[in-house]
């Protein structure tokens, strides 16, 4: 069965973008760690820029939903943590533009701070990878 998006809406915050209420969705599962704005080697992407950060984050999203074989489209859930609300246009800006026509779960957070201080996000995703 693929993805079933339940009540999809337009949000009227801080990016327009449609998202959904819920998804019924049956395959294989993906989970992944929180993503921040770091390449493989270590290095941060965008120090101060949670715009940069976002979108390294989610270039991580993009290339794990790869390597398990499937893509962006297969992302049912988001969850985005931020340190500053005053971050939240410039991210989701950057998560729109990688999540176009997705029409994902999402869930915003502002928290006092991630895992390094340098850390402005992080994106934790999960997604059903249609099996038939």
């Amino acid at each position: 069965m693929p993805k079933r998006h339940i009540h999809p809406y337009e949000t009227r915050y801080h990016a327009k973008a449609v998202y959904s209420k819920a998804i019924r969705a049956s395959g294989d599962f993906v989970f992944m760690q929180g993503q921040v704005g770091v390449t493989d080697d270590g290095t941060l992407v965008g120090p101060g820029d949670p715009g940069a950060q976002a979108d390294q984050a989610c270039r991580n999203v993009a290339r794990w939903m790869d390597e398990a074989g499937g893509s962006l489209r297969d992302v049912c859930k988001l969850t985005v943590y931020v340190t500053d609300i005053a971050y939240r246009p410039a991210v989701y800006a950057a998560i729109n533009r990688w999540f176009e026509g997705v029409q994902h779960c999402s869930t915003g957070v502002v928290v006092t701070g991630l895992a390094d201080p340098a850390f402005l996000v992080e994106i934790d995703a999960m997604a059903v990878i249609d099996t038939d």
